[in-house]
Order: structure tokens, then sequence, then C-alpha cells
């Protein structure tokens, strides 16, 4: 038997890996979907339309009110291919850990095993976009636990996650000639200026260990010709805070380097976290160490997820991934035999 689930799994992973379902894709979305839904066709499926992706929520039961939900993204960031290789006992490929690899091992865990409880699968397609989907979704469905195999890795189990807030940062300069820029107002090296004072406040950590609040500049626009000094300038921030920090204390923080700066909110989300002692998440320790033969290891991440919705709604939520690296990155992958413990493990909440 685990050898058939194993082989089960990592066909249907290489199969989801090879839809090409990034940004506005909506065609390969689609072809994914009926694969999946074509698999698990002896459950209720219902298509949900949110910004114009669609989502698959997939239960053995009408009600909306529910003991389990399993919440996976289908979406990925764009790659050179989307082709999965198989090697030394690993997975390579664009979602092979981030996490089309998790979506199968819940498409086999539903396919071969029955529970008197009441459960769901909801697939969202924009999480690496914002995760909205989620959040609209979360808004007509309530659950005892959610498990959103997204965070960590090596069977981590994952209590706290940061927050997200990107922002859009505008200022306005003064253009001059660009062989007089003493005379102007150069708009974008205003901005640099309000990023390296914010560096101060917000110091960049050295490694994943130092659970800090980060701010990375991800975009900067500015200027309207290559011999002018740029009159206007934005630049886009990608902050992941921590519970010591808020939303509104780090828009106080910039506003108190420049009162000239205008900001818009592009995404924000708040901080997860879950009581490792609630008696629901303590027993899932139990059982899972149980199959890991081994104490597990409880941690942080420096990531966002959807868990943050489900946090929001006060759902104790399971974290927990199983044995890969590097996503979002050429070299990702997922190790084959973590995701039939990852199956065993999820099989001890039926």
């Amino acid at each position: 038997m685990k050898d058939k689930i194993i082989k089960e799994i990592v066909n249907n992973t290489k199969k989801l890996i090879s839809f090409k379902t990034i940004k506005n894709n909506y065609i390969e979305f689609n072809n994914a979907h009926t694969y999946i839904k074509k698999f698990l066709n002896n459950y209720i499926i219902k298509e949900i339309i949110v910004d114009n992706y669609n989502n698959l929520v997939i239960s053995n039961t009408k009600d909306k009110k529910l003991d389990i939900i399993f919440c996976v993204h289908l979406d990925v960031v764009p790659s050179k291919t989307y082709k999965a290789i198989e090697k030394d006992g690993k997975l390579y490929g664009r979602g092979s850990f981030d996490m089309k690899s998790q979506i199968a091992v819940i498409m086999s865990l539903f396919k071969n095993n029955n529970t008197s409880k009441k459960i769901a699968l909801i697939i969202t397609s924009d999480e690496e976009i914002g995760g909205n989907c989620c959040k609209q979704i979360l808004k007509h469905y309530n659950s005892q636990l959610a498990v959103v195999p997204d965070a960590g890795k090596n069977f981590e189990l994952v209590i706290e996650e940061k927050g997200l807030l990107q922002l859009e940062l505008s200022i306005s300069g003064t253009s001059y000639h660009a062989s007089e820029p003493f005379k102007g107002d150069n708009a974008i090296l205003k901005l640099m200026d309000i990023y390296y004072k914010l560096l101060k406040i917000y110091k960049m950590p050295k490694n994943e260990k130092e659970y800090l609040t980060t701010i990375n500049l991800s975009k900067i626009n500015g200027g309207n010709s290559n011999n002018m000094v740029a009159d206007f300038a934005t630049m886009t921030l990608d902050i992941r805070y921590t519970k010591k920090d808020t939303i509104n204390s780090i828009i106080t923080n910039i506003k108190s380097i420049s009162k000239n700066i205008n900001i818009k909110i592009l995404d924000q989300g708040p901080v997860f976290t879950v009581n490792k002692n609630l008696p629901i998440l303590k027993k899932f320790i139990k059982n899972t160490e149980k199959v890991l033969n081994k104490k597990l290891k409880i941690t942080k991440c420096t990531a966002t997820s959807d868990a943050i919705y489900f946090s929001e709604k006060n759902i104790p939520t399971i974290l927990i991934n199983p044995i890969g690296n590097y996503w979002h990155n050429p070299n990702e992958y997922v190790d084959i035999n973590s995701l039939y413990t990852l199956y065993e493990i999820f099989k001890t909440l039926f």
C-alpha cells in the first residue's frame, strides 16, 4: 500500500507541476482544476471565483461549518520550465516544494481514506500575489482546525509567521538638466535616502534566526528622460513584520522621516500565531512525534502564507512542511519519501 500511495503522490505532483499556473494564466488553472476534479470525483466540489481566479472547495459535506479545512495554493511564481525531474529520491521543479506536492499528498489522503469528520480541501489560485482568494472564501466557511502545509521545512511545526505589508511610496522633486544635477532635486535620491533611514530603524537580519521585521526594496521607478533630474519617483517596499511591530507603527515611522512622502498600501495581512498548548495542537504534536519517531521541532517562519487568514478567525492552524528546500528558486525540490511521511501525519487527523 505504501508503494502505491508514493507512486500516486509522485505521479500527481509531476502532473500538477506541468500546469503553468502563474498570474493571469486562467486556462492553465482550469486545466489543473479539471485534473484534480477528475481524481476526486466522489467528493462535493464547488467552484468559487475571486478576482477572476477560479478556486476549488472539495468536501465530503455541504455543511460550511467543518471539522478540518486543508488549505493549499495552486499558483506558483514564474519559471523557465514547468517540468518535474525525479533524481536521487527527490522531485525537482517549480512548485515541487511550494506547494504542488502537498496538494498531491492531500489528494491521495482524500482518495484513499474515509472519515466521519467533516472535511474540506480549499485550493486557491493567488497566494503568491496576495492571497485574497483564501480571505474571501473564509468569509463563508469555518472550521475547528485548519492545515496549511506552506511554511517551514523538514517537519518543523510553525507557530508564528510574519505579517505582510506592501507599500508604494512616492515623492516629488525638481527637474533640471542632467549636466547640472546640483540645481535640481532628485526624487529618486530622496526615496533612496528614506529607504536607508528605514534600514537604521529596521536593521537587516544576518540570517533567518534573527527574527526581526524586514524591509525589502522590491521596485523603484522615476524620471522621464535620461538627461533630466528626476522630478518624481515611486518605490515599492515588501515588509514582513513581527508581532513586536504594527502596520500603524511602521507607517508612522516612515512619515517621521519625510512629511512629503505619499504612502499607498498595496497589500496587508496580520501576523500568524497559534498556541501550541491548545488541546487540538497538543494531540497533533503527540501523533506527529509517533510518526516521525522523534521530538517535533517548534519554530517561527520569516515568510507569510494564507494561514494568516485562519489566524484572523481564531481557527487553530497547523503549519508543517515535508523535507525540501529552495522555493522560488531554480533548484527547488522535495524529498519523495517525506511526502509519504506527510501523508501518514495528516492521516492521524482523520
